[in-house]
């Protein structure tokens, strides 16, 4: 097993193939990049240089990803799962506040959409 130092990368270098590799990536993946360069994923989020980068791939995959779904170019399955895993959520949630004075009262006609 190696030990040692920690590996050193130019991060700015890395952060302009980064850049291209969002440009030229239909669906881009930040696993898939920090994979192709040997990089713990986690890295990206505590440098500066790709703190823009991150917002900007993840608004591409986003765009993307519901486009294609949307035109059933992917998966759809996937696709929705994969925005999941970016904060989206398939479920309405309802919070309903009251108190013993001002109880709440659904009408029917409140219900009707």
């Amino acid at each position: 097993m190696p030990g040692g130092r920690p590996q050193e990368y130019d991060r700015e270098a890395l952060a302009q193939e980064f850049a291209q590799y969002i440009d030229s990536t239909d669906i881009p993946i930040i696993a898939e990049f920090a994979y192709q360069h040997h990089i713990d994923m986690s890295c990206f989020y505590d440098w500066p240089q790709f703190t823009n980068l991150l917002k900007e791939c993840v608004q591409k995959k986003q765009s993307a990803l519901e486009r294609k779904a949307l035109k059933q170019d992917v998966n759809v399955t996937m696709a929705i799962f994969s925005l999941k895993q970016l904060g989206w959520s398939d479920k309405q949630e309802t919070t309903l506040k009251g108190d013993h004075a001002h109880p709440i009262v659904v009408s029917e006609k409140a219900a009707n959409w």
